[in-house]
C-alpha cells in the first residue's frame, strides 16, 4: 500500500474504513484565499458521485415556503437533505455547492444559514456563490445545486 502524499493546506481528510480506496481531502492551499465557510479544493478518490438538480425553496407540491430569504434557504437545505437521503447520502457527503441568490443584500443571511446547516461538519464543501438577476420563478430568492461523493461501492 502506498502512503498518500501530503496535501498542502489540508483541513480535513474523510475516509471510510469499510471502503479503503475512498478518500476525500479538503484543503485550502496557502497560495489561495481562505474563508471560514468554504474549502477551496476537495480531492475525491474512488467515489460514487451524486449530482443534484438545483434545489429550490418549494414544497413537494411546488409551493414556495415563504418570502423570507432565511426560511427559503432553510427549505432548500431541507430539500437537499431529502434528495441526498433518497440515495443513501447526507450533508456530510457534499463536496461542492453552487449557490444562486437574487440580491447581494442576502449574503450575510446566506452565510448564517450555511453555518447553521453545515457548521457541524469537519470541513465545508467547496462553494461558488452567484448573484443572479432572477431564478426560474420570480418568488425564488435562492437556489442551490450540489455535488456529493460517497465510496464507490456504498449503495
Amino acid at each position: 500500500m502506498s502512503v498518500p502524499k501530503p496535501v498542502e493546506g489540508l483541513i480535513h481528510e474523510r475516509t471510510d474504513p469499510a471502503h479503503p480506496g475512498f478518500r476525500a481531502r479538503y484543503a485550502n492551499p496557502p497560495s489561495l484565499w481562505a474563508a471560514p465557510r468554504i474549502t477551496q479544493v476537495v480531492d475525491v478518490r474512488a467515489a460514487r458521485m451524486i449530482y443534484l438538480s438545483g434545489q429550490t425553496p418549494t414544497t413537494a407540491d411546488y409551493r414556495v415556503v415563504s418570502g423570507d430569504f432565511r426560511e427559503q434557504l432553510h427549505r432548500v437545505f431541507d430539500n437537499i437533505e431529502a434528495a441526498l437521503g433518497a440515495v443513501g447520502a447526507g450533508l456530510g457527503d457534499i463536496v461542492k455547492t453552487t449557490t444562486y441568490i437574487t440580491d447581494s443584500a442576502h449574503r450575510s443571511a446566506m452565510r448564517e444559514v450555511r453555518v447553521a446547516r453545515m457548521g457541524h461538519l469537519p470541513a465545508y464543501p467547496a462553494n461558488t456563490a452567484l448573484v443572479v438577476a432572477s431564478l426560474i420563478e420570480p418568488e425564488f430568492l435562492v437556489e442551490v445545486d450540489v455535488v456529493a461523493a460517497v465510496p464507490a461501492d456504498r449503495d
